[in-house]
């Protein structure tokens, strides 16, 4: 116990002793150097935290702070990087890129969808128009439209020659093949007489006018005595045929005595068997005296014997009063062709028909034949030409339609 206290008395001892002695040390720790003497330059220390350079100060060396340049620390980049800016370029490219494609790929599909549309509906306008237009005739099943020209085109140009010639009647199958030009005929024929006119729905012109100055340079030769005029003619031979159907035309006839219009058909082997061995469908002709009534023909041969002509021509003939002056309007002039059976009509209204038993000679009709459509002056068959200056022959259109099943249109 005695030795207890001893030791707690020694330990108190030291504890003050400590006490007394703490602050001189943290006095003499405090003692700072600088300013005093220092052995060489450049020298140093640190002390308390602090650095101290051996520095030449008016030829002493003493201990002097040294200044320490601050350090600016780069601050960390905030933003996007180069990298990562690119990439967004490249993404936001892309999108508008795709938004483009999307664009046009819409764009092309209502373009598309409108051309179907409006295909669709020209389409259906077109069936409605032809069948608003297909002729409705008693006791007659007329189809499909097989060929037709609405000779639409600039005025003043040419009929479409991939489907007509123009004639100038040289009267030899080399430079004419559209069967006879008859002498009875006062007129040149010559394309340049024939032409378009120009107008919305179309129509070909055949100008037929008296010569006063120097003839066309393409009109042909005179096949009669006296030629005093120029007109037109123009057919299908050599290009388009037909056999069997309802072929019909809209035309406004020609004025004035003397003119000879005529919507016709001859058969396609002219050229090698000779008329009236080819046979000849008038679908109208026109006695421009009579200018009421229409008249229609089938022209046949008696005797089976080709190149002959023309004691063995022979025809059957029918007219009917139109009702009008059909130099004063359109009016539509039909054949219904079948085997063995030919009827003509005038505005849907028949005429005549014609068929083997009936006709009293060679029946040919059941081979092809070709268009022609041309206007005459002839003073035997349409009255005095006298007082005829000019005249105008307008078709509008040409049709070939199925009849009864039946009709074929041959191109070549």
């Amino acid at each position: 116990m005695r030795f207890a206290r001893r030791q707690l008395s020694l330990l108190g001892a030291f504890v003050l002793v400590i006490a007394l002695v703490a602050p001189t040390i943290t006095s003499a720790a405090a003692k700072t150097i600088l300013g005093t003497s220092c052995k060489k330059a450049g020298l140093t220390q640190v002390q308390s935290g602090k650095r101290y350079l051996c520095t030449a100060n008016k030829g002493k060396l003493t201990w002097q702070l040294k200044k320490t340049t601050p350090q600016i620390k780069t601050p960390e980049p905030t933003g996007p990087t180069w990298a990562q800016i690119a990439a967004e370029k490249a993404a936001a490219e892309a999108l508008a890129a795709e938004q483009v494609r999307l664009r046009l790929e819409a764009e092309a599909k209502a373009a598309t969808e409108l051309k179907a549309q409006q295909a669709a509906a020209a389409k259906a306008a077109a069936a409605a128009k032809a069948e608003a237009e297909r002729p409705k005739v008693s006791g007659l099943v007329i189809g499909e439209l097989l060929w037709g020209d609405d000779f639409k085109g600039s005025s003043g140009s040419t009929i479409d020659q991939k489907i007509w010639t123009a004639r100038n009647c040289h009267r030899t199958p080399a430079s004419f093949g559209g069967g006879a030009c008859f002498d009875s005929e006062a007129v040149y024929y010559a394309p340049s007489a024939v032409k378009l006119d120009g107008s919305t729905d179309g129509a070909a012109v055949i100008a037929t006018t008296r010569i006063t100055g120097a003839l066309p340079s393409d009109a042909g030769k005179c096949l009669t005595s006296v030629c005093a005029f120029t007109s037109g003619r123009f057919d299908t031979h050599g290009k388009v045929s037909f056999q069997y159907g309802f072929i019909e035309a809209r035309i406004k006839m020609p004025a004035g005595s003397g003119n000879h219009p005529a919507f016709w058909m001859l058969g396609d082997n002219i050229n090698q068997v000779g008329w009236p061995y080819s046979g000849e469908m008038d679908i109208t002709e026109i006695h421009s005296n009579e200018p009421t009534t229409t008249t229609s023909a089938t022209h046949y041969s008696t005797v089976n014997s080709p190149n002959t002509c023309c004691g063995n021509h022979q025809y059957k003939v029918a007219a009917l009063g139109v009702g009008a002056d059909v130099s004063a309007g359109y009016h539509t002039y039909a054949v219904a062709w079948l085997p063995n059976s030919i009827s003509y009509y005038v505005d849907n209204r028949l005429i005549s028909t014609t068929t083997p038993s009936n006709l009293g000679g060679l029946w040919v009709f059941n081979s092809k034949f070709f268009l022609i459509l041309n206007n005459a002056v002839n003073a035997g068959f349409s009255g005095s030409w006298a007082n005829l200056q000019s005249s105008t022959m307008t078709i509008d259109w040409v049709r070939s339609y199925q009849l009864n099943g039946q009709g074929q249109v041959f191109t070549q």
